[in-house]
């Protein structure tokens, strides 16, 4: 639901990304060339092509990542999210058609620079802008004045979410079990009744009449959480109750992608003098270098998992190499080819065997949401040092590690698979103890 507020973000960030276009464009060029219409005026011509391009192309993907749309309840971590899905798809885009057009008469320096500058102050521009539009409705401006007919749990709680929160730019001026003051001064009415009820269909004509816009607020129940989302099926209302960003083709393969350039960087920079090394030391400590184990992956599918062997098969101990490799995550390294197999992600939930499938989840009711996503080398619950299972697993620790990977799977973005990787990498350098505390996890 939007107002005011929305159209005029939208005015604001679409001319100023379109300013900052122009004259970062002008200026960096300035800087790199000084006039290149008089030294060189091929070039000229390929930067101006370069510069309509830039121009076009932004402002595609902006609208394709939102990043031109306010939301009531937008927030830093949404706008940072959305710029970089559109820089991201803007750079395949040009990077497709610079190639076209001989790339290799722009200056890498040129480049650089100016999108970096670009992206760094329409990053920060809508920052501002989105601090001042919550300031403003907080302070009463661009309000949505809205009554609420009828009455049921979910009534409430929107009842006090807009009084708890104005700058989610919502004003509520009454209620009422099931009329309409013929002198009501609002812009929206609100209404929790049936739609099979008489007066529902009455609320709606009268809406109707006066150019008011009506909206219908159904009743989740008391125990509500906040996270239903609904589709349509023909026309069809079909609500759930947990969100799956990567149902959305355009964020899975934004996410495989992202595992692909990761994976193949960490397996030609580290992987391909450690494998060998690691091998040798392991073969030298009389013990097979790999250890393959079946665990339970994406919609509960079982798959072959590679780790270093850092527990001795026939005595069930471990040697110091061993302990090591364990206690700083060296034995999960081979899984980089899982996920290059695509059975793996980076990021996410990590993947168990099927016994403790089966056990974890006759005490942990929403455990197999787990599987709605490709487990992960590391995850939400690894970084926040959230590690522990096997037969004696604590169930508070396992309840908080479910909850943790269910939060992920609803609420993924790429900024957060970054954030997790980069946590992760903090923990194994100074905390590594606790990132590894059993063996089979």
């Amino acid at each position: 639901m939007q107002n005011q507020s929305a159209n005029i973000y939208r005015i604001l960030t679409l001319t100023t990304d379109l300013l900052l276009i122009v004259v970062l464009f002008a200026l960096v060029g300035w800087w790199r060339f000084e006039d290149l219409r008089i030294s060189n005026p091929e070039y000229y011509n390929y930067y101006l092509q370069l510069w309509v391009l830039t121009g076009v192309s932004w402002l595609v993907v902006g609208r394709w990542s939102e990043s031109f749309t306010y939301t009531a309840g937008l927030e830093q971590r949404n706008v940072t999210g959305q710029l970089l899905q559109a820089a991201l798809a803007q750079f395949a885009i040009l990077a497709i058609i610079v190639v076209g057009l001989k790339g290799y008469y722009y200056s890498r320096l040129f480049l650089a620079v100016f999108f970096s500058a670009f992206y760094a102050f329409a990053w920060l521009s809508r920052l501002f802008y989105v601090a001042y539009l919550r300031r403003q409705m907080a302070a009463g401006k661009w309000q949505r004045r809205f009554y609420l007919l009828g009455s049921h749990a979910t009534a409430d709680a929107f009842i006090a979410l807009t009084n708890h929160r104005p700058e989610l730019g919502w004003t509520y001026v009454g209620a009422d079990a099931g009329t309409l003051d013929e002198n009501l001064n609002i812009d929206e009415i609100i209404c929790a009744l049936s739609p099979a009820s008489e007066q529902y269909q009455k609320a709606e004509r009268w809406a109707e009449m006066r150019g008011v816009r009506f909206r219908y607020l159904p009743d989740m129940g008391a125990h509500y959480a906040g996270q239903m989302n609904m589709s349509t099926l023909e026309g069809i209302p079909v609500f759930s109750w947990r969100s799956e960003p990567l149902l959305l083709w355009s964020n899975a393969l934004l996410k495989r992608l992202f595992d692909l350039v990761f994976t193949l960087v960490g397996i030609v920079v580290l992987l391909s003098w450690v494998f060998p090394i690691s091998a040798f030391l392991l073969l030298l400590s009389g013990v097979k270098p790999l250890f393959i184990q079946e665990r339970v992956g994406l919609s509960g599918r079982p798959f072959k998992v590679l780790k270093f062997q850092t527990i001795n098969p026939s005595t069930g101990d471990s040697n110091g190499l061993q302990r090591w490799m364990r206690k700083m995550g060296w034995d999960e390294l081979p899984q980089l080819f899982n996920v290059l197999a695509g059975q793996m992600s980076l990021v996410g939930p990590r993947p168990h065997t099927s016994e403790d499938v089966e056990s974890y989840s006759s005490f942990v009711k929403n455990y197999r949401i787990r599987h709605w996503a490709k487990p992960g080398m590391t995850g939400l619950a690894q970084s926040r040092g959230l590690r522990g299972g096997g037969p004696g697993a604590d169930e508070a620790l396992l309840q908080e590690r479910i909850r943790a990977d269910v939060y992920y799977i609803e609420n993924w973005s790429l900024l957060l698979d970054l954030r997790i990787i980069w946590e992760t990498m903090l923990r194994t350098v100074f905390y590594p103890s606790s990132l590894h505390q059993k063996s089979d996890i």
